[in-house]
């Protein structure tokens, strides 16, 4: 079998690919036609001066291939997706966050530098070191005050409840919630923006080339925020445009 990287480590165990295969063609044989090898084509001469001939005995050694191909692309993608610098720093400036509400802070210092790299001259450091001494002590505060069933804070959603609740800690740690407004607005990945491009290219395929921009982002709009556009009434819609007079007249009442 060919393998194309080394994402992988050690042998491969076949085991799992070999026994889905076995699973899919029982539950396909009533569904679809028999699988069948495709027809072998060769590589033209000017991407591979030699190119290597393989050649399957079986439909399931070649879909094996396919499965493991495709688990060493998704191996390779979410290592560096994770081995990023700047996914390191923000993972940082988290538990720099997290360790802050918490008082598990062993040394401010430590972390000075990750905020300095983080948000250099929007944050005042050393008024934030001074904040950190004070925020542990007034988020136990704020949560016997309202009853919150919050034992050990984990995440920085609870550091925004806590802050929503007491207006009055957002400019007392003026640093400290600047920080966090910071940390929330970089996105760590692009992944919403692509799905946005790969709409785009579904959209405004070659059948609908001729379609003009206004077109296009009245389409593009609906389709991308379609979750929020399903939340929508749409008899409460119709309704609030037919209640003037004269368009009451031409399309009628809606119920």
């Amino acid at each position: 079998m060919r393998r194309t990287g080394s994402a992988l480590p050690g042998k491969l165990d076949e085991t799992p690919a070999r026994n889905m295969a076995i699973m899919l063609f029982k539950d396909s044989e009533d569904l679809t036609d028999k699988p069948i090898l495709p027809r072998h084509r060769r590589p033209p001469k000017r991407y591979d001066s030699n190119p290597a001939v393989v050649n399957f005995s079986s439909c399931g050694e070649f879909y094996r291939q396919q499965y493991i191909e495709a688990l060493e692309i998704v191996v390779n993608m979410l290592k560096n997706r994770f081995t990023q610098k700047n996914f390191k720093l923000l993972c940082n400036v988290e538990k720099f966050i997290i360790h802050v509400a918490n008082n598990s802070l062993d040394d401010p210092n430590d972390c000075v530098q990750s905020i300095k790299n983080f948000c250099y001259g929007d944050i005042d450091v050393e008024r934030l070191k001074g904040e950190i001494l004070m925020i542990f002590d007034f988020f136990q505060s704020v949560i016997k005050t309202n009853q919150m069933n919050i034992k050990r804070i984990t995440k920085i959603s609870t550091i925004c409840e806590i802050l929503n609740t007491c207006e009055i800690g957002k400019q007392a740690f003026k640093e400290y919630h600047k920080l966090i407004k910071l940390y929330l607005t970089i996105p760590v990945t692009t992944a919403t923006t692509e799905r946005t491009f790969s709409t785009l290219n579904r959209l405004k395929n070659a059948i609908r080339s001729s379609m003009t921009q206004s077109r296009l982002n009245h389409c593009l709009l609906p389709h991308i925020y379609k979750e929020k556009l399903d939340e929508i009434d749409a008899n409460q819609i119709m309704s609030k445009f037919v209640s003037n007079e004269k368009r009451q007249t031409f399309f009628g009442s809606m119920l």
